[in-house]
């Protein structure tokens, strides 16, 4: 395969194929696993007397300020697990089957562990093995980075702080797009719209065409609010791809929680904490939608384009509903921020929205909902959560016509990449 380095346009034709397809595919969710010092590396003292290893029973653990992260359970990674060790469970979970298996199943989620292959940290390994899977590029995200924005909330400063050590880890390690084939997206935590500007203002001058952002209220508002104009618009002139990817760890729907039930999530009760993950499961990426179609970002901003990641897909068809029915009857809503919107506000989220749905859904059904145009393939590899090989994915969309299935494989992940 050739690059343009003029564009960073794709030329196809030199790369040989290494899948049935026909074509090489973008991956939209791959994930590195995090050096030890990947907060610490470029981070100044006050960084590194923030972010510090301790060691817990038979296992070393991070903390940030006073606060442990208990997410991911394994922050060295070392062994791991197998690409797609869960994948097989997540079928049968979706079609019904298995359910009675759940506690011999927790038994030994993992499977058998492996050492940690330096494909999940060394990119030019990386490039190998995506050759072998007939993968051409892939946007890949963290592993652990997700999971810890959480924890410093109460220090925003020190927070943007630690995360803007993080991404100068991340240009040295894996490169913001490597080769013009790995597509590392740098992490802004949105803990205040200021920082998050100066960040992304930063990461975009560094050659960042995709940054990852926690989905949710964010910084106590709403992500449309002008408070975060600046970084929209930054977003805006750029054409950077804002990818609200999953996450892990403590987030500001636990206190929702236990403000509501009384319950601590995941200390108490199974039916509090199965009640928990139904509850809260989707919420920051519904949040997320709905304030950016009806606080009319995209008519401020109309570059602007974000995508759920590893989110799955059974809260679209909820989300257009209630994008096209918010208002009372007299006065759906007309207006934000004092700009109107005339447009339907599900086709707003169709024309700005892409969703990488799991591959155990529907996704035929999600391409009905919001065009093929707009689902991105995620195989999440090597994460057990995904599919074995990136290229198994096209099994849950074989009954597309070739076009669309090609659309959603590579064509729309790298149209983003190329805006």
């Amino acid at each position: 395969m050739a690059y343009d380095g003029a564009n960073m346009s794709v030329l196809e034709g030199e790369h040989p194929m290494s899948n049935d397809l026909g074509y090489q595919l973008i991956d939209a969710d791959n994930h590195y696993y995090e050096a030890e010092d990947a907060f610490t590396r470029h981070g100044d003292e006050s960084v590194k007397r923030y972010v510090r290893w301790i060691q817990e029973g038979k296992r070393r653990k991070l903390v940030f300020g006073e606060k442990i992260s208990d997410t991911p359970g394994n922050p060295t990674f070392n062994p791991i697990a197998k690409p797609g060790a869960f994948h097989q469970r997540l079928k049968d979970l979706e079609s019904g089957k298995g359910r009675s298996d759940d506690w011999e199943f927790a038994k030994s989620p993992y499977g058998a562990l492996e050492p940690l292959p330096d494909a999940y940290r060394d990119r030019d390994v990386r490039l190998d093995v995506m050759d072998e899977q007939g993968v051409e590029q892939c946007f890949l995200f963290p592993t652990l980075g997700d999971c810890v924005e959480g924890l410093m909330m109460d220090d925003p400063e020190m927070g943007h702080k630690t995360f803007h050590a993080y991404n100068l880890w991340l240009q040295d390690d894996w490169g913001y797009g490597y080769k013009n084939r790995l597509w590392s997206p740098a992490y802004i935590p949105l803990l205040d719209p200021e920082l998050a500007a100066d960040e992304l203002e930063y990461v975009v001058n560094q050659g960042a065409k995709i940054v990852s952002v926690r989905p949710g209220a964010a910084a106590g508002r709403s992500p449309a609010d002008p408070a975060f104009d600046r970084f929209w618009s930054i977003a805006n002139e750029a054409k950077t791809f804002v990818a609200y990817h999953a996450y892990g760890g403590e987030t500001i729907y636990d206190n929702e929680f236990k403000n509501i039930f009384g319950k601590v999530p995941y200390s108490d009760k199974a039916h509090y904490i199965t009640l928990m993950h139904a509850l809260n499961g989707s919420r920051g990426v519904i949040d997320t939608m709905m304030s950016l179609v009806l606080g009319n970002l995209f008519g401020r901003f109309p570059n602007v384009r974000v995508g759920s990641i590893e989110m799955g897909m059974q809260w679209v068809s909820f989300v257009l509903h209630q994008l096209d029915h918010a208002g009372g009857i007299t006065a759906r809503q007309v207006s934000a921020w004092g700009t109107k919107i005339d447009d339907l506000p599900s086709d707003i989220f169709k024309a700005h929205c892409y969703v990488s749905p799991f591959p155990e859904e529907d996704v035929v059904g999600l391409t009905e909902l919001i065009g093929a145009e707009r689902v991105l393939f995620g195989s999440d590899w090597p994460h057990p959560e995904g599919n074995i090989s990136p290229v198994d994915y096209v099994d849950c969309i074989q009954k597309l016509d070739p076009a669309d299935i090609k659309l959603i494989m590579r064509d729309n992940a790298l149209e983003l990449i190329n805006r």
